[in-house]
């Protein structure tokens, strides 16, 4: 639009933009800069229309006005593409008052531009461009990926501030630490994350920092303003959870105490909080022998400033990591060049500054934890589609890292953790590379599992990452059953006790988190669906816990929270077009009139958009939605409805292929064999396009063998025999109908297909698998209702044929059965490369989906407990 007269627009708080175009301040009437805050949404009037959060602004105003990046661009109405202007151009504001400055202290910005030559343009910005905007951010983000992003340390760059010279040991070494020190005391004279709240980290923050500044005699006001704040705040350290006590903190924190109190300090030495960190610490360190310490690397080296007087200082040198630190820790590595003045570790300090500027963060580099938990956020997000290579690149770089004996959070540590292993073995054999669960051997210990050798007490996201490892499970994987089964039990303790607080990261959604894995482990979680509940509780503001809070901006971002939410709501709108096709084809086909029938097309679409649910599949869900409508509607006339002549005449029917045929049928099979009949010939007249052939005669080769299975079973019932359990399971195989839904699908993934690998060894060993895990899931959940209609079971047949009196010894024999055989799966196509990613991938999908549709219930039948997550992943979108 034109603007032809006053035009106001008055930015509050926009999110990550920066502005460094002088304009006209409404306030003092001339030129200046506005600097907006970071962490903020957008709200932006332009001549009485409200922009809402995620306004994209672009200025061709001297200098640049880069963008404001939405918290939630799924609210965005209205977008304002070009402001073209001079700065003589820019006015004052004529009407200031008519708008209220911004909340929570911010500042507000009003602007006034006034022109003929002004133009305005508000569209309403394409979904698609959002999306392409915030890849192209993510991608930036992989491309500048080092050794690690994380936001600085006031404990940490207090000890580097603490290193003298080398020079001259009268003057800091750093003087820079110094300065930042005192730029960023907080206004009640504590240092530390100013959003967040620790009594320990805050409290032990702040003496570090006034230790730095008393020792070189600055800012003597900022020493008093400090001290006060720890005498004010030093007893609430003993009524705060000790799971947030920072890393070694009953190590370094009396060790500091004992520093200010060399210096003169006025701090409340005798308290009770204090009293019981020292005897705590005394008990510490008895359990760790120095000779141990100076010998092998242990998690003390992250601390060595928490024993500094105790140490032979000349040994410890001999445990430093290659780029001369102490396990990346900058605290400890400043503390040993202080008393060593070892030329690495200067080296290490310098380059850390180097990157930082004028502070240090707690740890440096975390290159392998950076890593790893990007992706993983991206995937359980369900972005990551979107980074393919980028995401090689990381896990190659990754796995050149791995190790039999684990990783760690950054490269060439000399000491390993079961929770950056856990993750990285996860992650990496998901992808196909080549990991040994051997690596979880060294993390045992008396029947349980910690994070580090000689922990003494485990956090709730290490046993919830190593829960998520152990379910990714081979045959045979003794330890990750061992994993399993422990993590699994610890984590249900702790939540049923409440106990969810941890010891490494700050987060609200860990209770969800750990719910969800212990409810829906990877083999029964549909991608969709774990997308919904963790974008719900993903937080852009989780904060990891050191010796002092810090940030992972590439790890908690809200960059990563706008792409999952317009991507989910994207994918969701394309699924609502693709069931309204789905609902017409059920209606014009006559199904809806069936009422014998079980009427289940939104949950047989829900199973496939809650796993195949990128846009390009849209065909492959309406394909894969309409077989499996058909076969639920067979399976209903067998069980149900046909009379055995009218089943017989019905199989003749479809050998002949014949529509003449139906004049001998009832009604009821009538409307069904003209949907079967009509949908077959439509999807494959499609394959022609798609595969350059027509797969017709297979595809109808496929129904024939489904309904030659349903007819068997239906003489069985009829004749009131009982094959043996061989039999009919052979025949169960066929009659659950994943091949012919899985392999009809498959024809519209958009890559070519070979018929001849529909009888390959390998592929049959993979179907053989999901075809039994269906069997035997539809049986252990159905078995007492078919049983009541006199159909056969797995679970009936096994009680006969073996005089089991209980029917649940036979439930839990092929509850084993099917457990093992998902392991067989998991090893089958993970890592395997005969055939193409989406063709192999839709087979686990199936046996996922039928995990979780049977979890609760016997599949379609009780389907109340699964109608939030339809009803969540279908029709609700997320705002």
């Amino acid at each position: 639009m034109t603007c032809s007269g006053n035009m106001y627009i008055h930015c509050c708080y926009l999110r990550v933009a920066q502005i460094d175009t002088p304009i006209a301040c409404c306030s003092t009437k001339r030129i200046t800069t506005v600097q907006l805050l970071n962490g903020r949404s957008a709200i932006v009037p332009v001549r009485g229309r409200i922009i809402n959060c995620g306004t994209v602004l672009q200025c061709t105003l001297k200098g640049s006005f880069r963008y404001a990046l939405p918290p939630s661009t799924t609210a965005c109405h209205v977008h304002v593409n070009r402001i073209a202007a001079s700065l003589g151009e820019l006015q004052r504001l004529s009407k200031p008052e008519e708008f209220s400055h911004a909340k929570n202290d911010l500042p507000t910005s009003m602007w006034f531009l006034q022109s003929r030559e002004t133009q305005i343009s508000t569209t309403h910005p394409g979904e698609n461009e959002q999306i392409q905007h915030l890849i192209l951010h993510v991608k930036a983000m992989f491309r500048n990926m080092d050794l690690g992003e994380v936001s600085p340390s006031s404990y940490d760059t207090a000890w580097v501030a603490l290193v003298p010279s080398s020079d001259d040991p009268r003057i800091p070494q750093f003087p820079q630490c110094l300065d930042w020190i005192e730029r960023n005391q907080l206004p009640d004279g504590s240092w530390g994350d100013k959003d967040m709240f620790l009594a320990f980290e805050r409290v032990c923050n702040t003496l570090a920092c006034v230790v730095a500044l008393k020792t070189w005699n600055r800012c003597g006001w900022c020493v008093q303003k400090g001290i006060d704040f720890v005498h004010k705040n030093i007893e609430r350290m003993g009524n705060e959870d000790e799971e947030y006590m920072p890393t070694a903190f009953e190590v370094v924190f009396p060790s500091l105490l004992e520093d200010a109190r060399l210096l003169g300090l006025d701090l409340p030495y005798d308290s009770s909080v204090i009293q019981k960190l020292k005897r705590e610490r005394e008990k510490k360190l008895e359990k760790i022998p120095l000779e141990l310490v100076h010998k092998y690397p242990t998690t003390l080296l992250h601390s060595l400033e928490g024993i500094h007087r105790l140490l032979d200082w000349d040994k410890i040198l001999k445990l430093q990591t290659k780029n001369g630190s102490f396990l990346f820790s900058t605290a400890s590595t400043a503390c040993a060049l202080k008393y060593t003045h070892d030329k690495r570790c200067l080296d290490y300090l310098n380059h850390v500054l180097e990157k930082f500027d004028e502070a240090v963060p707690s740890v440096y580099p975390l290159d392998l934890f950076e890593r790893l938990w990007m992706v993983d956020r991206l995937e359980r997000l369900g972005i990551s589609r979107y980074f393919g290579k980028e995401i090689k690149d990381a896990l190659d770089y990754v796995y050149r890292c791995w190790t039999d004996k684990g990783i760690a959070w950054a490269k060439d540590s000399n000491v390993l953790d079961a929770d950056d292993t856990a993750m990285a073995f996860r992650i990496l054999r998901l992808h196909g590379y080549p990991v040994s669960p051997e690596v979880f051997y060294r993390f045992k210990k008396d029947g349980q599992f910690y994070c580090f050798e000689g922990e003494t007490r485990q956090s709730v996201t290490g046993m919830f990452n190593l829960n998520r490892a152990a379910q990714i499970q081979f045959p045979d994987e003794r330890i990750l059953e061992e994993v399993f089964t422990f993590t699994e039990s610890f984590l249900k303790q702790r939540r049923s006790l409440g106990r969810m607080k941890d010891k490494w990261v700050m987060s609200r959604g860990i209770r969800e988190e750990v719910s969800y894995t212990l409810e829906f482990p990877w083999w029964k979680s549909l991608q969709r669906v774990e997308a919904r509940q963790y974008i719900k509780h993903y937080n852009v503001d989780d904060a990891w816990i050191a010796k002092s809070l810090y940030r992972m901006p590439f790890i908690n971002n809200e960059v990563f929270r706008s792409l999952a939410i317009l991507d989910y709501n994207k994918c969701q709108s394309i699924h609502q077009k693709e069931l309204s096709k789905v609902l017409m084809w059920n209606q014009q086909s006559g199904f809806d009139k069936l009422s014998f029938a079980r009427q289940k097309p939104t949950e047989c679409f829900f199973s496939i958009a809650a796993t195949l649910f990128e846009p390009e599949f849209a065909y492959a869900r309406i394909v894969w939605t309409q077989i499996s409508v058909l076969v639920t509607l067979i399976d209903d006339l067998y069980d149900v409805k046909g009379s055995p002549v009218d089943l017989e005449r019905f199989i003749n029917a479809l050998k002949r292929w014949d529509p003449k045929e139906v004049e001998t049928l009832s009604e009821d099979t009538k409307i069904v064999y003209n949907g079967l009949y009509n949908t077959i010939n439509m999807i494959g007249k499609e394959t022609i396009a798609c595969q350059d052939r027509d797969f017709t005669l297979y595809i109808r080769e496929l129904v024939e063998r489904f309904v030659d299975s349903m007819h068997m079973e239906s003489k069985w019932k009829a004749h009131q025999s009982f094959p043996t359990l061989e039999e009919y399971m052979e025949n169960g195989k066929a009659s659950i109908a994943v091949e012919a839904i899985i392999q009809i699908s498959s024809f519209f993934l958009g890559e070519k297909i070979l018929e001849e690998w529909f009888v390959d060894p390998d592929y049959l060993s993979i179907m053989n698998s999901i075809s039994t895990i269906s069997r035997i899931s539809n049986d252990i959940r159905g078995y007492e209702r078919e049983s009541r209609q006199g159909k056969l079971s797995c679970v009936t047949l096994f009680m006969k044929n073996n005089e089991v009196k209980k029917d649940m010894d036979a439930v839990l024999h092929f509850t084993s059965l099917r457990d093992t055989e998902m392991r067989k799966l998991t090893e089958k196509i993970i890592g395997q490369t005969r055939f193409p990613r989406m063709f192999i991938s839709i087979h686990l999908n199936m046996a996922r989906i039928i995990n979780f549709f049977y979890s609760k219930g016997d599949g379609h039948t009780s389907l109340d407990a699964m109608y939030e997550h339809v009803n969540n992943t279908l029709f609700r979108p997320i705002t």
